[in-house]
């Protein structure tokens, strides 16, 4: 039987401005606008990396893909990233979003409370992903994958 892929999904992005609503709540998110034709995984929360483009600099992360049900009955599917181990200012910056592991169904919360105990939970479960061996094989392949983009764009 042969394992699993290490990528669970990959897309690249850039950060844009989003309503701010995660700051407020303890969670300051990055917000992704994906490249065109970059593929967004199906709406969830995930564990998962972040390259930095422009440094290669990664970062540990919580990923929610989704509408933010608890706070709008939208459609729009929106990208955002809680990083767990950076508060810098990342707008505008170009990202690639490496899957590791889906955590959970992206649901409506009957509080911003409830969803604040819930991301606690969340960031919990993401750091056991990132930790393990399939978070390990992630990981490699992340840094592989920036190591041949950046080997190229020097070439």
């Amino acid at each position: 039987m042969r394992d699993a892929p290490a990528v669970l999904a990959h897309l690249t992005g850039t950060v844009v401005h989003g309503a701010g609503r995660g700051r407020g709540l303890g969670f300051p998110t990055a917000n992704i606008a994906p490249d065109p034709g970059s593929p967004v995984p199906p709406p969830a929360v995930y564990s998962g990396w972040v390259v930095r483009h422009p440094t290669g600099a990664l970062h540990r992360a919580t990923i929610s893909v989704g509408s933010n049900p608890t706070f709008c009955d939208t459609a729009e599917i929106h990208t955002e990233v809680y990083c767990h181990d950076t508060s810098d200012d990342l707008y505008d910056e170009r990202v690639g979003l490496w899957f590791v592991a889906r955590i959970r169904a992206t649901v409506k919360f009957a509080s911003p409370d409830d969803l604040v105990r819930a991301a606690r939970q969340d960031v919990l479960r993401s750091e056991e992903f990132l930790a393990s061996e399939r978070g390990r094989r992630v990981l490699a392949h992340a840094l592989n994958a920036f190591a041949d983009t950046a080997d190229t764009a020097t070439a």
